[in-house]
Parts: C-alpha cells; sequence; structure tokens
C-alpha cells in the first residue's frame, strides 16, 4: 500500500524538508522503529543524559510543528537537518536499518531522515516524519557518530547497547529454548519452554526496602535451603503472622 507523503523534500535543500497539512499540530513522538545497535547504543550514557533526552522530546511536545519548519535560526538552534549519507566515516547507510518498514525505508525522497540535537553536547536524536505527522525516533546518538565532525576529526566514537533485566532475560530464555534439544516428543519440560513467555500470568511487583543485615539474613535461608526465594519468605512471614493471630483469636 502507497503512503501518502508528508515531505516536499528536495535532496539540493537538506536544511528545508517541508511538512503537509501540519496548520497548529504540535510535535508528537513515536518509538515503534527505535532499536539500539552499534555506535547508536546507551552503554556510556549517565542517568542525567535520559533526563536531558526527554526534557528536549518534552519540549518539542509544547511547539506547533509549522512554526518550528518554518523559521531557519530555530531549526539551526536545534541542528534539525536531514541526514547526509556521503558524511566522511558515517558508521552506518540507511540501507542498514532493516528494522524500518520498507515502505517508509525504500522512499527516501518523501520519508528522508533527520536529526535534531539534544544539547551541543549530549548528541542527537534520528528519525522521520510519517503519514500521520508524527516523528519516529530510529536512532539515538549520544556520542555525535550520525555525522562525524571534521572539527573531531571525524572520529566515530565506540558505544553499544544497553540491556535491561527484562530484554537479559528474554535473551536467556531463548539461548535455553535454541539449545534445548530433548528427543522425548512428551517431553513436559521442553514443552514449557518452548512456550515462554506464556504471558498468561498475572503478579504484582512489590517494592521493598530492607538494611544490609535483613538483605543478608534472607539470602543466607535460600542458600541454606529452607528457602527458595525470597517470594517464598515474604510467604512464610505472612503464614506466621495469620498463625499468631488465629492462636491469640482461640486462646
Amino acid at each position: 500500500m502507497a503512503l501518502k507523503p508528508v515531505l516536499n523534500y528536495q535532496p539540493k535543500e537538506q536544511q528545508k524538508p517541508l511538512l503537509q497539512n501540519i496548520e497548529k499540530k504540535k510535535w508528537r513522538f513515536s518509538f515503534r522503529f527505535w532499536r539500539q545497535i552499534e555506535y547508536f547504543g546507551l552503554d556510556r550514557c549517565s542517568p542525567s543524559w535520559f533526563v536531558s533526552f526527554l526534557e528536549r522530546l518534552q519540549d518539542l511536545s509544547n511547539q506547533e510543528i509549522k512554526s518550528f519548519i518554518s523559521d531557519g535560526t530555530t531549526k539551526e538552534a536545534y541542528r534539525y537537518h536531514t541526514i547526509d549519507w556521503n558524511q566522511k566515516n558515517i558508521p552506518i547507510q540507511r540501507k542498514d536499518l532493516v528494522w524500518i518498514d520498507e515502505d517508509y525505508r525504500e522512499n527516501e525522497m518523501e520519508f528522508p531522515l533527520l536529526q535534531f540535537q539534544i544539547s551541543k553536547s549530549l548528541g542527537r536524536i534520528v528519525g522521520f516524519w510519517d503519514e500521520f505527522n508524527v516523528f519516529n525516533i530510529v536512532l539515538l546518538d549520544p556520542l555525535h557518530n550520525i555525522q562525524p565532525a571534521k572539527s573531531h576529526h571525524y572520529k566515530v566514537n565506540d558505544c553499544s547497547p544497553l540491556s535491561c533485566d527484562y530484554s537479559s532475560l528474554l535473551y536467556d530464555i531463548e539461548k535455553i529454548k535454541n539449545q534445548s534439544h530433548c528427543t522425548n516428543p512428551n517431553c513436559a519440560y521442553a514443552q514449557r519452554l518452548n512456550n515462554l513467555p506464556s504471558k498468561i500470568n498475572y503478579i504484582n511487583v512489590l517494592m521493598h526496602y530492607i538494611d544490609d543485615i535483613d538483605l543478608k539474613a534472607a539470602n543466607q535461608l535460600i542458600k541454606q535451603k529452607k528457602a527458595n526465594s525470597l517470594t517464598e519468605i515474604f510467604q512464610y512471614g505472612i503464614a506466621y503472622l495469620e498463625d499468631n493471630e488465629n492462636s491469640n483469636n482461640t486462646s
């Protein structure tokens, strides 16, 4: 299905991409095409970087698109312009962005990739405007790798994807599933592994603060096989208090 062009894009005028039908519309963002890859990862970012990133999105969310892109001074202040894929030492090309839908990726004339800065020292945000006038974030560039600068001798700085506990757990599960070669077709463990993650469990997450002494004692109980987990210790505590209450009520 052909997509409606959102940019009157002229390759020789890279500083002037113009959206259509944007009267009084403000910036909106989507992360559906965001990925971390080598040179565009977040492993070297401090917590304050993420605050600056969110503050930049909040800032632009209050601005009208038309006013922004029609003001050359504003665009220059935000370093807003299309990506120059011929830049010296650029570590990636548009064709490498294989996770973007082909209708967008193969249509550079109508959906050019652009960048704007988080701040002068904190890097860039890279993405494109879709047919709904939503800016789709594709890459975060904390180390200015998307357009290596002449002032820094076109240097590309190393950075890698930063994983979270959830993504790391999913990767561990996939490794176990791929390395499991049980020949018994009735093996219940193999079947359960292949069904992970089941997404059928409803659980609550509880933030609980304990000091080092209590945590050490709890971990020691698990190590001694007196409990299987911190959750089980919590459950034992509930059962103990309920038993005490019942005993007091019957005495």
